[in-house]
């Protein structure tokens, strides 16, 4: 039996989120718990499940990204954070860096990648920006 890696995907944007999940839940390595369009939806999911990695897009969520990141990392079991993002941004890289994130990549990598990505994080703590 393979050990899925439990994910849950955090994206204001509807379309986007809808599109992941469908990539993502095909592969066979993945276990999507939910998705969640605001923090409070963030904040519910988590509750219901605990994923191993959060891929969170901060930019918009109402200013409240890098807090939610923030938040995550001083749960009391936390998970990998995988910032995926439309387009980079050098000091909200910075700060999620500091804060403790696994990796900061831009959406449009491909699905295969992605996977690879999240593995790579899951079973290392931490992988390259792509």
């Amino acid at each position: 039996m393979i050990d899925r890696v439990r994910l849950l995907i955090i994206d204001e944007n509807p379309l986007v989120r809808r599109a992941l999940e469908t990539r993502l839940r095909s592969m066979p390595e993945l276990e999507v718990l939910g998705t969640a369009g605001s923090v409070n939806e963030a904040q519910a999911a988590l509750e219901a499940g605990a994923p191993d990695v959060v891929l969170i897009e901060p930019k918009r969520l109402n200013g409240q990204g890098i807090t939610l990141i923030q938040a995550l990392m001083n749960g009391p079991q936390p998970p990998l954070i995988i910032v995926l993002t439309s387009y980079h941004d050098e000091n909200e890289e910075m700060v999620a860096t500091q804060l403790g994130i696994s990796c900061y990549m831009l959406k449009e990598i491909d699905s295969q990648a992605l996977v690879d990505a999240i593995l790579a994080c899951r079973h290392s703590g931490n992988v390259r920006p792509i």
